[in-house]
C-alpha cells in the first residue's frame, strides 16, 4: 500500500493526460465511434485500513452509424462530457495483497452507460517504475448497437502508469466479451477496441 501511495503522490496527482483522438468499430462494421479524452487523477484519501483516489475524466466521444461504403450517415450516440470514477483499495490481512473496486461516482454524460457498474481491482504491481493493475467487470453494462438498441456486454482489462522518457503515460488495454443477460456467462465479442494511451504534453 505504501508503494502505491509513494508512486501516485510522486508522479501522477495532478497532471493532466491526453489521450488522442481513436476511432473503433462496432456491430461488425455498422457503427463507429470517436474517441478522445483528457484524464486527471486527484482527491487521495489514505486510511488506517485502506485508500481512495479518483479519476476525472473529460471525453468527447460519439458513435456513427455506417453505410455499405462505411460512410458516416447518423449519429447514434453522443457521451461527450465529464465523469468521475473512484478507485477503493485495501490491504488484505489474508493474503497480504492490495485489492478493491473501481465506480463512477459523478457524471454528466447524458446516457451514460457506466452508472452502476462496478469492477473488481486487483493484481497490483509497483515494479521497474511503474503502477499496474488488472480490473474484471462485475455483471454488464449497456452498449451502442445498431436500430437504436444497445446489448449487454463487460471489460476486463490491464492498466498502467510508465514513463517515457520524462512523460507519464496511462494506458488501458481492454478486453470486451458479450454477456448472456440471465445466466452472466461471457463469451468474446467481435467488437475490438484499440488501446487507449493518456500521455502527459
Amino acid at each position: 500500500m505504501d508503494k502505491i501511495v509513494k508512486y501516485l503522490k510522486g508522479n501522477v496527482l495532478g497532471k493532466a493526460l491526453i489521450t488522442d483522438e481513436l476511432i473503433y468499430q462496432l456491430e461488425n462494421g455498422k457503427l463507429e465511434g470517436v474517441y478522445s479524452d483528457q484524464i486527471t487523477f486527484s482527491n487521495l484519501y489514505v486510511a488506517e485500513a485502506g485508500m481512495h483516489f479518483d479519476m476525472f475524466v473529460n471525453a468527447q466521444e460519439k458513435v456513427y452509424e455506417l453505410n455499405e461504403n462505411h460512410e458516416r450517415t447518423a449519429l447514434i450516440r453522443d457521451y461527450n462530457g465529464g465523469s468521475v470514477f473512484r478507485y477503493e483499495l485495501a490491504k488484505r490481512k489474508s493474503s497480504g495483497q492490495v485489492t478493491g473496486i473501481m465506480r463512477l461516482i459523478s457524471t454528466i454524460v447524458k446516457n451514460q452507460t457506466a452508472e452502476a457498474i462496478v469492477c473488481g481491482v486487483y493484481d497490483i504491481k509497483v515494479e521497474n517504475n511503474e503502477l499496474s493493475w488488472k480490473e474484471q467487470q462485475l455483471l454488464y453494462r449497456d452498449q451502442a448497437s445498431n436500430d437504436g438498441k444497445h446489448r449487454p456486454v463487460a471489460f476486463d482489462s490491464q492498466s498502467r502508469f510508465y514513463f517515457e522518457g520524462n512523460k507519464l503515460r496511462y494506458e488501458y488495454n481492454g478486453t470486451c466479451y458479450d454477456v448472456d443477460p440471465i445466466s452472466f456467462a461471457k463469451t468474446p465479442s467481435k467488437d475490438i477496441f484499440p488501446k487507449f494511451l493518456a500521455q502527459e504534453k
